[in-house]
C-alpha cells in the first residue's frame, strides 16, 4: 500500500559503498599492523631485485602489511567518494523536526574488542594467523553491513557526529540513526535527512530564518 510518508523512499547504500565504509572504519588498525610488521622485519627491508626469491620474501614478511595498505587506500578514497556523493544527494532529502535525540559519538569505542583481537596474533608472517584474521574480519563485515554499525566509524567520527533521533514523519513518529557534520543539533531543530538504509540517515541542520 502506498503512502505519502517520506520515510517510504529508501535509498540504500549500494555497490562498494558498504565495503569501503567498513574498510575505513579499520584504518587505524591497518596502520598499526603495518607499523608492527615492518618494525618486526626491518632486517628484510632492503632491495633484493625483482626475482622469485625476493618476491616470496616480500610476501612472507610484508604480505599482511601490503594487504592492509591496499585496504587503507581503498577505504579512505572510497569513503571520501561516498561522502561526496551523499553531500549531493542529501539536497533531495526531506526536512523533519527533531523531537528527541541523543549523541552516539561514543559508539566507536565498541570497536575496541575487534581491534584487540588481531593484535593477539604476534606473528603476521604465519599463514594460519593471517587466515584467522581474515576470517574474523569477514564475520565482522557481514554483521557490519546488516546493522546500524555501518555509521559507527572512528574515521567518520573525526568530522561527523552520530545521533539517535526521534522525529515526526507526517503523523507518524519514527526514529533512526543520523550522521551529520553538525555537532550542535538540538531538539526542535529542522534537519534535512536523506535515507540511506533502514533507519539510517545522512543529513544536516537547516538554518533558522
Amino acid at each position: 500500500m502506498k503512502t505519502d510518508n517520506a520515510y517510504t523512499r529508501i535509498n540504500h547504500l549500494v555497490g562498494l559503498a558498504p565495503i569501503v565504509l567498513f574498510l575505513s572504519s579499520y584504518v587505524p588498525l591497518f596502520v598499526l599492523i603495518i607499523v608492527r610488521q615492518t618494525l618486526s622485519n626491518l632486517e628484510y627491508l632492503s632491495w633484493g631485485g625483482i626475482n622469485e626469491e625476493s618476491i616470496v620474501c616480500m610476501i612472507r614478511h610484508f604480505g599482511m602489511s601490503i594487504v592492509c595498505f591496499i585496504m587503507t587506500f581503498l577505504g579512505l578514497i572510497g569513503t571520501w567518494l561516498v561522502l561526496d556523493n551523499l553531500n549531493e544527494r542529501v539536497k533531495s532529502g526531506h526536512t523533519f523536526k527533531i523531537e528527541e535525540l541523543s549523541s552516539m559519538n561514543d559508539e566507536p569505542l565498541a570497536y575496541i574488542a575487534t581491534y584487540i583481537i588481531p593484535l593477539l596474533f604476534d606473528d603476521y608472517n604465519n599463514l594460519t594467523d593471517f587466515l584467522t584474521i581474515i576470517c574474523i574480519f569477514y564475520i565482522v563485515y557481514r554483521l557490519y553491513i546488516r546493522s546500524k554499525l555501518i555509521l559507527v566509524n572512528p574515521i567518520l567520527s573525526l568530522k561527523y557526529s552520530i545521533y539517535n533521533v526521534k522525529y515526526i514523519d507526517g503523523d507518524i513518529p519514527r526514529q533512526g540513526i543520523l550522521i551529520s557534520n553538525n555537532n550542535d543539533i538540538l531538539e526542535d531543530d529542522q534537519v534535512k535527512m536523506y535515507n540511506i538504509g533502514h533507519q539510517l540517515f545522512f543529513g544536516y541542520k537547516r538554518q533558522k530564518i
